[in-house]
């Protein structure tokens, strides 16, 4: 399906990275998981909100998923699968672990993808590494391309050290610790912070 299954739904991009952001389209992941990637129009207002297909170019997907719903189930699956497996490969890295080889393969299969068209360009004065559009007829790849070069960015840079659980075991959110001193808890204190604070507050009455 092309319409919302929660229209009502805003999106929460306190990861702060593209990459992790988009692990973190499931709720509450640590305890009752809430999926939020139920039908392809979720997908396609999730990468419009976070600006890696223009208006435009959301549109013409919907259009395209309308007339090919089987297409577009399936790319569900897709992007769902890639983002379990993201998940368990950014969070082992952090931590310093191996990642299960299934997701290892599942993430490499997409690193191939996403890097298949790339080539070196003049650019003001310049060469620097530049990729081909996405498939015009994908229903993932103008998702998934641009996800999994994020993912490849913040996996081989030292911004990996940054990336942290969120401490609400129910959450179980990723996000990148920014602060001066890397002392971040919570992947949003207003959320998950607050939620903890009043938590501690009733224990202690």
């Amino acid at each position: 399906m092309v319409t919302r299954s929660e229209p009502g739904y805003v999106w929460d991009f306190c990861g702060g990275q593209l990459a992790v952001d988009f692990t973190n389209t499931v709720g509450d992941r640590g305890a009752d998981p809430r999926e939020h990637f139920a039908t392809y129009g979720d997908v396609v207002a999730w990468a419009e909100a976070r600006g890696i297909v223009s208006r435009g170019q959301a549109q013409r997907l919907r259009a395209a998923a309308e007339r090919r719903p089987r297409d577009a189930r399936e790319a569900v699956s897709a992007i769902v699968a890639l983002r379990e497996s993201l998940y368990a490969v950014i969070a082992a890295a952090a931590a310093g672990r191996a990642a299960a080889s299934g997701d290892l393969a599942r993430v490499n299969a997409e690193v191939a993808l996403a890097c298949s068209h790339a080539r070196l360009a003049p650019r003001r004065g310049r060469v620097v590494l530049a990729f081909d559009a996405p498939d015009d007829d994908s229903l993932t790849q103008p998702v998934s391309i641009p996800v999994v070069r994020a993912a490849v960015d913040l996996l081989t840079t030292d911004v990996l050290e940054r990336v942290r659980v969120c401490a609400d075991d129910s959450c179980a959110w990723l996000f990148v610790d920014t602060t001066r001193n890397r002392t971040r808890r919570w992947c949003d204190m207003k959320v998950c912070g607050n939620r903890n604070k009043v938590r501690r507050f009733r224990e202690q009455a």
